[in-house]
């Protein structure tokens, strides 16, 4: 596949458990166009690469755009994957194993793809444009449907040995905590991530129909509690609710704690939905349990900071594979 180093474009995708994210990058990672559509993951994976097709070709189409003129495509996945051939291994959060996402993709759009990590390029991104630019020495902690994360060493990407270094959402916190999406118990990911709020949440109204008002904020006790009805529900200090986000937050400090310990960053960027909705009270509380619980020397002029990209993270951390992609 030929590669024409004079492209002034590129695309970025944030591939999600619930949405679809695709925009249209410069070279100074200025987002020019962008569209979103729903995942629909349950609906198989031929049926959303086509809806990935879609969400890129019109991001292309609204900034006036053609195809010819896109350099290469990023995309920032759950895991794990596999990141020579660019398959998704597996992922709890989708439901497919052995996805050919890459192959698929470059068959359909005769354009170089790149493929990482979500977490990983959440993190990549804010290195290049967010909080941590500057910064050589990086974790970042993704709060969504799940938990993403991602670590930079040396200005570089940690991959590790089989390249699936990173899935910081999947720590194990307690080996008989709850049960997470992978299938093991007490990860991160099954205390913190907006599906584990959920479940605490409705756990406390079975148990004691009064503890919340959160499900006359939605339109049926069974729909999924997104996380702007999350923040307007903390806002209003519903007991259960703020129970559930707080213990998010706390345990995603303790993971915090041991990632300071182990890689001393220089800069903890936490971001993701939950977050942007619920503000900086909630990675306040993330701060302030991780340097509770880090040694002196790990936390030492450390910044636990909010991701700045917010919703872009993804997408610019994706176009920065992509332009890797074109050399």
């Amino acid at each position: 596949m030929k590669n024409n180093q004079n492209y002034q474009y590129v695309v970025g995708v944030d591939l999600g458990a619930t949405k679809i994210y695709a925009a249209v990058i410069d070279k100074k990672g200025k987002i020019l166009g962008s569209t979103r559509a729903k995942t629909n993951a349950e609906e198989g994976f031929n049926q959303v690469i086509d809806r990935m097709f879609d969400c890129i070709m019109k991001a292309i189409e609204s900034c006036g755009l053609t195809l010819a003129e896109i350099g290469a495509i990023g995309v920032g996945s759950p895991g794990p994957l596999n990141l020579v051939e660019g398959t998704i291994i597996e992922t709890p959060n989708l439901g497919w194993k052995d996805a050919p996402l890459k192959s698929r993709l470059e068959k359909t759009l005769k354009k170089p793809v790149k493929v990482d990590n979500d977490g990983n390029v959440g993190i990549l991104g804010e290195y290049a444009y967010g909080a941590g630019h500057g910064a050589q020495h990086m974790v970042g902690l993704f709060v969504g449907t799940g938990i993403g994360g991602g670590v930079i060493i040396d200005g570089k990407l940690l991959h590790g040995f089989n390249e699936n270094a990173g899935e910081l959402g999947h720590m194990i916190l307690d080996p008989n905590g709850p049960l997470c999406g992978c299938g093991r118990k007490g990860c991160l990911e099954a205390f913190s991530s907006r599906l584990a709020i959920e479940k605490q949440i409705r756990i406390a109204a079975i148990n004691d129909l009064s503890s919340t008002t959160i499900f006359k904020k939605t339109k049926s006790k069974y729909d999924r509690i997104s996380s702007s009805i999350l923040a307007k529900s903390y806002a209003d200090n519903d007991p259960a609710v703020v129970e559930a986000i707080d213990r998010s937050a706390t345990y995603l400090g303790y993971a915090a704690a041991s990632l300071l310990n182990i890689f001393n960053p220089e800069v903890v960027v936490i971001g993701g939905g939950v977050v942007e909705a619920l503000g900086n009270a909630y990675v306040k509380t993330v701060g302030k349990v991780a340097v509770e619980n880090a040694f002196a020397i790990a936390s030492r002029n450390v910044r636990i900071v909010p991701a700045e990209l917010k919703d872009d993270s993804a997408v610019l951390g994706a176009s920065f594979l992509a332009w890797q992609a074109i050399g």
